[in-house]
């Protein structure tokens, strides 16, 4: 029937005929033969056809030729069609010219056009003006009449997403099913793209199911999204099977997210295989999303090279992760720096680990700049450490404040670090303690380091009690 159908609407094309260009343009473009498609579109276009000059505009603005495409979508204006109105509006935000587009967006608006709505709410709630989205976003999901069937689902879509953003997850049920439901029902959008939105909706239904504790229902949802080819409903149907502890089947999703080209995909299949103690498996995904430039998988990556001892590709990558702000990918680059002799490199990382707050990185700093003699920075760090519950970094802090004769700081520190199960801290402080007069104190501190694993704390102590005896002491 479409091989006849085909024949008929090219032959007629063949004749002059503008309906029958764009329906065969149409047959044409859902089989992928875009070349014909855009040439029977240009020819209905050059006959005057506003259809025809909106369909080839739309093509010319998908391969970036927006200077063509904005002529045509003018021209299909022109000629009255309202649609083209909203394909001027989207071809000025292409460019970068947002208020140009939203005032495209209100023509095509005030005349009935769902697009237009929907993408001047979108732009309106990007600029922070929310109750204006969410009444555009209405006005589309309400429009009715030819060509309007896409445009008001994923109007729909997104007025969802805002009322689970504001915590009503029964409305933004309710939308869905409702946008689900029309969308079976349409005869007049294209199956590729229907589906799409289709699987889009289903997943977002599915994850409010799921957020209401009905993996049943959810897994049902998720699983026509991805029998569908929706990647992220992979994802998300591959992390609800491994949270229920079925990890062959969700490591199955994952694996065919990551391969239609789904990095996220890619990385949670790499942890589970990694959890898994494969490594060798797990290796080509992070592969894949580092070298597409996932920071989490970069800093994994590093991870598995630097335990087998690749040393130098681990510092890359390390080093790629770090100036993407990935702060345990700061702190094992700055020690393997360190470890290779570079000083100064292995320093600046230290500090900016240390700067997103990693307590280690900040007791690795203190320690390579006390070394370098910077005393007063390598204290700052050790308090810094200290402050964020670092046990060792309250020992550091009053060791060095003990040698620079800041007893009373250092006592507060040592106090601390006791307090908190630090068995260094506990026998140096029981050892300050007795050398001040104070020796019950001292050795009850002392012993309780010993039962924190320090073997020679109460002989430590009456060594320095012993020495303090001898004469000249």
């Amino acid at each position: 029937m479409d091989e006849q159908a085909e024949q008929q609407y090219r032959e007629a094309g063949e004749g002059g005929d503008p309906d029958a260009m764009i329906q065969l343009g149409w047959m044409l473009q859902q089989r992928e033969d875009r070349a014909a498609a855009e040439g029977w579109y240009r020819q209905a276009a050059e006959a005057g056809h506003a259809e025809g000059m909106l369909r080839l505009g739309g093509m010319l603005q998908e391969r970036g030729e927006s200077a063509e495409a904005a002529h045509w979508s003018r021209q299909a204006a022109a000629a009255g069609n309202v649609h083209a109105i909203g394909s001027l509006g989207f071809i000025q935000e292409e460019l970068g010219d947002l208020a140009g587009a939203q005032e495209w967006y209100r023509k095509g608006a005030d005349r009935g056009d769902a697009f237009s709505m929907h993408r001047g709410g979108l732009l309106l709630e990007r600029s922070g003006r929310q109750d204006e989205a969410h009444e555009w976003l209405r006005r589309a999901a309400d429009c009715t009449g030819k060509g309007q069937v896409l445009p008001r689902g994923e109007a729909m879509r997104d007025l969802a997403r805002l009322a689970v953003q504001r915590g009503d997850s029964a409305e933004a049920e309710r939308i869905l099913r409702e946008a689900a439901q029309m969308l079976t029902e349409a005869n007049e959008v294209p199956p590729k793209q229907a589906l799409a939105l289709m699987a889009e909706l289903l997943t977002l239904l599915a994850s409010l199911l799921r957020e209401r504790c009905e993996p049943a229902e959810a897994e049902k949802f998720y699983g026509w999204a991805a029998n569908n080819g929706h990647a992220p409903a992979m994802l998300e149907l591959g992390r609800l099977l491994e949270e229920q502890e079925r990890r062959a089947e969700a490591e199955e999703w994952y694996r065919r997210g990551a391969e239609s080209g789904h990095l996220r995909s890619a990385l949670l299949l790499a942890l589970l295989l990694l959890e898994q103690q494969r490594p060798a498996e797990a290796e080509p995904w992070l592969r894949q999303a580092s070298e597409s430039g996932v920071p989490t998988a970069m800093d994994l990556l590093g991870t598995l090279l630097e335990e087998r001892g690749d040393l130098a590709e681990a510092e890359q990558w390390y080093r790629e992760a770090a100036e993407s702000r990935v702060s345990h990918s700061m702190l094992r680059l700055a020690h393997l720096l360190e470890r290779r002799g570079a000083l100064a490199d292995a320093l600046h990382w230290y500090r900016k680990s240390a700067a997103t707050g990693n307590d280690l990185a900040m007791v690795s700093a203190g320690k390579l700049a006390g070394q370098q003699g910077d005393l007063d920075e390598a204290d700052q760090w050790y308090e810094q450490a200290a402050r964020a519950g670092n046990e060792f970094g309250m020992y550091l802090v009053a060791n060095l404040r003990m040698d620079r004769g800041q007893l009373e700081d250092a006592e507060l520190w040592l106090r601390r670090g006791s307090t908190v199960g630090n068995g260094n801290c506990m026998a140096v402080l029981g050892i300050f303690l007795a050398t001040r007069g104070d020796v019950v104190a001292g050795e009850q501190w002392c012993r309780r380091a010993v039962e924190a694993g320090v073997p020679n704390a109460v002989t430590d102590m009456k060594v320095v009690l012993e020495a303090q005896r001898e004469p000249g002491n």
